[in-house]
């Protein structure tokens, strides 16, 4: 670690927006307001169409740099390119649409110059529910079991491999462990986030600042439930490029046993059925059974 209290490190914050004029006033503001002082915004506009532009544009701060892409790319794709712009030691991300609190920055880089074995900070967050839909509902109270779930863990690869339990707006990563996951798998459409966070706890510990420190925003378009069947697939991807173990292969068997519930109860695809009949999924039923009776 270089910095110290009086020359911290630099922190590059990657922002990536594709048409985001609706909320990027309030995420850009929650950075301008940060007490930690030494960042750069390292925003990288995706081809908007909208007013992102010139609201982009209205800041006159000399950390913020404004990118825009030749053509729209697919957001691993846009991340990484973003990150090779950046200067900072340690990167952060902020989604367009997401607000950090004051002290965001300052606790979990605290905690980072604090612990130097650990390459990876995340910390707690609210929901911010833009939609009354019942699935959005549902998601933000699936998240909230899951903020304080490993926060005195300095190893999460294990917990990671039974579901992403981290919002990405909420981590920071030092730049030679981000290096090290060889970025982001540019043609993951919704789990490059979970991908890289995985690949980077296999070289590093991680530190959780239990405070809720950002506001996630859930609404109809960053829903997981219109995404079900990519998800699936991107995890058995995910799962069969980590180095194989015991842990990865009942990850496996546990998103297949997902996949097959999901397709049961929500496309009413009851052959599914017979393939639960695999003793190897049973374990993972009996979990999921657990859990819903001990709501």
């Amino acid at each position: 670690m270089n910095g110290n209290k009086l020359n911290p490190p630099l922190v590059s914050i990657i922002m990536n927006c594709y048409n985001g004029e609706e909320y990027l006033k309030e995420a850009i503001d929650s950075v301008l307001s940060q007490s930690y002082y030494n960042w750069e915004l390292i925003f990288w506009d995706n081809q908007s169409t909208d007013k992102t532009s010139s609201i982009v544009k209205l800041y006159d701060d000399k950390r913020i740099f404004y990118y825009l892409a030749e053509i729209n790319r697919p957001l691993s794709e846009a991340r990484n390119l973003a990150v090779q712009k950046a200067k900072g030691e340690y990167i952060a991300f902020l989604d367009s649409d997401d607000i950090w609190l004051v002290e965001k920055l300052k606790m979990q880089m605290n905690g980072l110059m604090v612990q130097n074995e650990a390459g990876i900070s995340y910390c707690g967050f609210e929901t911010l529910l833009t939609s009354d839909l019942e699935s959005a509902i549902s998601q933000a109270k699936f998240y909230s079991k899951f903020v304080y779930n490993s926060h005195k863990s300095k190893s999460i690869y294990n917990k990671l491999l039974r579901g992403n339990f981290i919002i990405f707006s909420t981590v920071i990563l030092k730049r030679e462990i981000f290096d090290l996951t060889k970025g982001f798998s540019e043609f993951l459409e919704q789990n490059e986030d979970f991908e890289i966070l995985l690949k980077a706890s296999l070289h590093t510990n991680a530190i959780c600042v239990s405070d809720s420190l950002v506001k996630y925003r859930i609404h109809a378009s960053n829903n997981s439930y219109l995404n079900a069947r990519k998800n699936f697939e991107e995890s058995e991807y995910i799962f069969s490029n980590l180095p194989q173990s015991f842990l990865i292969s009942m990850a496996k068997d546990r998103n297949k046993t997902r996949e097959r519930i999901y397709f049961i109860f929500f496309e009413k695809k009851w052959q599914q059925l017979f393939g639960l009949l695999n003793p190897k999924y049973w374990p993972h039923i009996c979990y999921l059974v657990f859990k819903k009776i001990s709501k």
